[in-house]
Order: structure tokens, then sequence, then C-alpha cells
């Protein structure tokens, strides 16, 4: 068989395969109807053409692919169009897939960013993005959308510039920290810790952020532990042993300082106290060997493209915790407590090389809903394409929420 036909069949088998897959979640009236959805859209288009999905990364992307495209077919009461006077231009996915979701649903262009909100599941989260979204793409100010952060005119002009890649919520923070005088790379870092992805307290975090701002001596490499120290600090509640042998009681207690504020510190007094915390829970690591039960996501093995090994495994010590940590420098050894009170899971991607392996990325998991909440390759960056492409398959099989 030559080359170019079986890597047609292959191409065409991944697409079978995309296609049945996102089936299986439809029955009935909606079935039949994403169906008919979906070959208007090959007919006028090249957005699932044969041939662009060759590989398992391109796989994967065309999963999500199909995942906005039922989306959208579901949400076809907010349809304005319909598909049959779509006109699309070009080959390019993402802008085809634009371009499909502006003529059926938008009397205005939306923001980039927000187009990743037909990508995600059928959640809470998902359908609220999607909501923002048609807001945006009918004339609504983003000032006015509702998002969780309360936008000035500078944070809105920068949302609506931000980099189509950004996740939606990671999107909202550095519009914000952007909107206040920030640096892109302060910004980038802020929305890079748990506020990338969690607006609670935002009375707070607002007035932390607007300190981080103001004081430029505070390095961005520094934000994830400052952001970790100050939730510690103000929010995280203690479980301590009160009393002794059989009278012993544990007790949740409150968090340190529960009226922590940011007012009249320095940089540098700000910076004493982080590094003070971080020393002395290091000294605790050290001292105490911490372990918790297994989750019950799934480990995960598998081969890439080019033949090389990779691994998804989990955490499930302080002192594995640490070594990640250090290895990888960020932040990671400070999750022992959440991970020991099954609150969060922390994940080790690594790699095979020359007969080793290495470590790729760290990935956060809440157990419960099985978000995955940060994935974050040396010093906090985002991981590599073929890293990604890895976490998206374990996300797959394991089911676990992904933005992409």
């Amino acid at each position: 068989m030559p080359a170019t036909t079986a890597s047609r069949d292959r191409s065409r088998s991944l697409v079978d395969r995309s296609v049945r897959k996102i089936l299986d979640r439809t029955s009935g009236k909606p079935r039949t109807k994403f169906l008919r959805f979906l070959n208007d859209v090959r007919a006028r288009s090249d957005l699932l053409k044969i041939g662009r999905h060759r590989n398992h990364a391109e796989a994967d992307w065309l999963d999500v692919l199909l995942r906005g495209m039922l989306a959208l077919s579901r949400c076809r009461r907010d349809w304005i169009r319909p598909v049959e006077s779509w006109r699309p231009e070009g080959t390019n996915p993402i802008p085809l897939f634009s371009s499909l979701a502006h003529h059926l649903t938008a009397e205005y262009p939306a923001p980039p960013v927000l187009l990743s909100a037909w990508f995600m599941r059928d959640d809470w989260e998902g359908l609220r993005s999607r909501r923002w979204f048609l807001q945006a793409a009918r004339g609504v100010s983003l000032r006015e959308i509702g998002f969780p952060i309360s936008l000035t005119r500078r944070m809105a002009h920068r949302l609506a510039h931000a980099p189509a890649h950004y996740p939606i919520d990671f999107a909202l923070r550095w519009a914000q920290v952007r909107g206040l005088g920030g640096s892109d790379s302060l910004a980038r870092a802020v929305a890079s810790t748990r506020l990338g992805g969690a607006f609670e307290h935002e009375e707070f975090w607002s007035s932390a952020i607007q300190f981080l701002v103001d004081h430029p001596g505070v390095d961005p490499t520094a934000v994830g532990s400052v952001v970790e120290y100050l939730q510690d600090q103000k929010y995280e509640w203690r479980s301590v042993l009160i009393g002794e042998g059989p009278e012993e009681v544990e007790v949740d207690v409150e968090a340190p300082q529960p009226n922590l504020s940011l007012k009249g510190w320095t940089a540098d007094s700000l910076l004493r106290r982080v590094a003070a915390w971080k020393a002395e829970r290091k000294a605790r690591l050290e001292r105490v060997l911490i372990r918790w039960d297994r989750s019950s996501i799934g480990e995960f093995e598998c081969e890439d493209e080019s033949g090389r090994n990779w691994s998804v495994r989990e955490l499930l010590d302080s002192h594995t915790l640490a070594s990640e940590g250090k290895a990888m420098e960020h932040c990671v050894a400070t999750y022992t407590d959440p991970c020991a009170r099954r609150l969060t899971t922390i994940w080790s991607i690594r790699v095979e090389a020359s007969g080793s392996w290495m470590r790729s990325a760290t990935v956060e998991v809440e157990p419960t809903s099985r978000e995955i909440v940060q994935a974050k390759a040396r010093e906090n960056e985002d991981p590599a394409p073929d890293c990604r492409a890895i976490l998206m398959r374990w996300a797959e099989r394991e089911g676990l929420k992904l933005e992409t």
C-alpha cells in the first residue's frame, strides 16, 4: 500500500474514532441534529478534513474540536443564522471554528480568549463560560457580563486582547493585573498561582495584587510563594490534637492570621515573612514523612509518536513532593497538608531520555471534581507541547476536566 494511501486511511480512522466517541455522548433527536450539523460543516469547510489529524497530539485536538462542535449544536436556540449560509475561508482549524461560532451566534466579534468556552466540558464552568461568549457576541460590555472579577475599562481592554491560548479564568486574572498597571511577567505569575482559577475572597486578593503592582521589589518568580504564604496564614484552617492519651481529640482551628492585611507592609517585610514561613515548613517536612492513600484517579504510561516512553505518577508522600519541588524549582512541597487531607492530588509527568526518567511537568488534580487545576513545567513555565499532548491523553482516559 502506498505511503500516502496508508496515511490517508489512518487519518480517516482517527476522524471516525473521534466522531464515534463524541456521538456516544448523545442520543435521540440531539444526536440526529448533531449529525446533520456535522455533515453540513464537513460539506462546507476543511474543518474536519482528512489528513489534518495524523498524530496523537492532533487526534487529541480533534476530540476537543468535536466537543466544541457538539456544544455549538446544543446551543441551537442561541443561533441567529443557519449553518447553511456559512461561507468559510481558509483551512486553519482555529479560525474556521471561530468563524463558525461567530456565524451561528454572534452580532459582534467576541474576544478571542473566550472562544475556548466551546471546548470546555458541559459542567457548570463550561456552561458559564459559553454564556460569557454569547453575551459578548451579542454586544454586552465586558464590564457588564458578570465575570467573577469586577473589571475596570483598562482591565476590559486587556481581556479583549488577551492571548487566545490563555484559559479564560487565567486570562481574567491576567487582565486584572495588567489593568492595574502590572507588567506582563507579573500578570502571568499571578495568574499561574491558585488565583488564576479561583475567585474567593476577592476583596483581599485584589488588594494583595495591587500591593504586588505597587511594589516591584517583589520579583515575579516569588509570587507563587507569596500567594501560598498569604493563603496559608489567612485562610487555611489547621487540624490540631488536644489532650493526651485516650482523651486526645483532633479539632480544627482557624488560620493563624485571619485578619491579615498588607497595609503598612513593604516588599522587604513581606519577603522576609515568606522566607521564614518557607524555612519553617521545609524544616517540618524534612523532620516528618507524611504519607497518604492513592486517589481513585489512575496512573498512565504511553509511547509517543517518536517512540519515547512517558509516565504520569501520583506523588504519595511529603518527601517525593519535596523532591519534585526542588527538581522543578517550584513550591509544590507546600502542598503536603492538602494532599494528606485528600483535598488535592499532585502528579509528576516524566519522559524517558537516554535511559533515565526526566521530569517534564507537575500537575495538580482536584480529586472530587476530577478537575486539572494546574500543570507546570520547571520554574512554573507552561508544559511543552509534547508534554501537553500526554496530559490530554491521560485526561481523556481518566475523565479529567482539562481546559484547552
